[in-house]
């Protein structure tokens, strides 16, 4: 997995599948954080799956540091597993 960032856009190549892959995350989202993003674009152009760490990650920072986070998935498997786990709207998931 390799992440690039642009702005408050984050690109993650590859696919989302240990721990190492969550704290690059994790880091790269708190940077954004800390430099005053109100909101996080998140783009997922490969992966088909997202750890349970990424995701837990994820609901904290939408409902506790209150940062908008909108992920855009490519592959039908990762939209299917966010919708059921009831994630669409949370995560503002969108296919592109």
């Amino acid at each position: 997995m390799e992440i690039k960032r642009n702005g408050s856009e984050i690109i993650i190549s590859g696919n989302i599948k240990n721990t190492t892959d969550y704290q690059t995350i994790k880091d790269n989202v708190n940077e954004l954080i800390k430099s005053g993003s109100k909101s996080i674009i998140v783009k997922t152009p490969e992966s088909f799956s997202m750890t349970s760490s990424v995701i837990g990650f994820f609901i904290k920072v939408i409902f506790q540091d209150k940062v908008p986070i909108h992920v855009y998935v490519k592959d039908d498997r990762l939209y299917s597993l966010l919708e059921d786990l009831n994630l669409l709207d949370t995560f503002k998931v969108q296919k592109y």
